[in-house]
């Protein structure tokens, strides 16, 4: 999927969150520093959490999770990229995490072998003229959602 400007990646993520309301979901975003993954988190937060009216959406890359409720929905932003080791996520609870109702996790890659099986992964790829292709994989209960294009 292309996404030509940050409007595309606002879009996109409205759409993600449109199949996710209601359920649990672990989005797991991947890609180049500065490809796309915070700022779609960004999107994605303020959409699933509209009422909230969330203003300020700081990446977690220093604190390693930044957690967002409202109304009995909770919302876990992780990034893994300083982390060296599966076992630091301990620390963090990330297990029972991604039972909550959406969990966002940004440099996933670095540790695959803790992923849930249901899971979303998109690799965002920066192209010429600053657009990002979008590269979505499905596994588990989302293996047959419908959300490319």
């Amino acid at each position: 999927m292309l996404l030509k400007n940050e409007r595309d990646t606002q879009l996109f993520a409205r759409k993600l969150v449109k199949f996710s309301k209601g359920s649990n979901i672990v989005i797991c975003l991947n890609g180049n520093l500065g490809s796309g993954k915070t700022t779609f988190s960004r999107y994605f937060i303020q959409e699933y959490l509209k009422d909230a009216k969330i203003k300020e959406i700081p990446s977690p890359t220093f604190t390693l999770l930044q957690v967002y409720e409202h109304r009995n929905i909770k919302i876990n932003h992780f990034d893994f990229y300083r982390l060296n080791s599966a076992a630091e996520l301990v620390e963090l609870n990330f297990m029972e995490s991604t039972f909550d109702d959406a969990c966002l996790i940004e440099w996933s890659d670095k540790f695959k072998e803790i992923l849930p099986s249901d899971r979303i992964e998109i690799i965002f790829k920066i192209l010429k003229n600053n657009n990002r292709n979008v590269d979505i994989k499905k596994f588990g209960k989302f293996k047959n959602l419908k959300i490319d294009g």
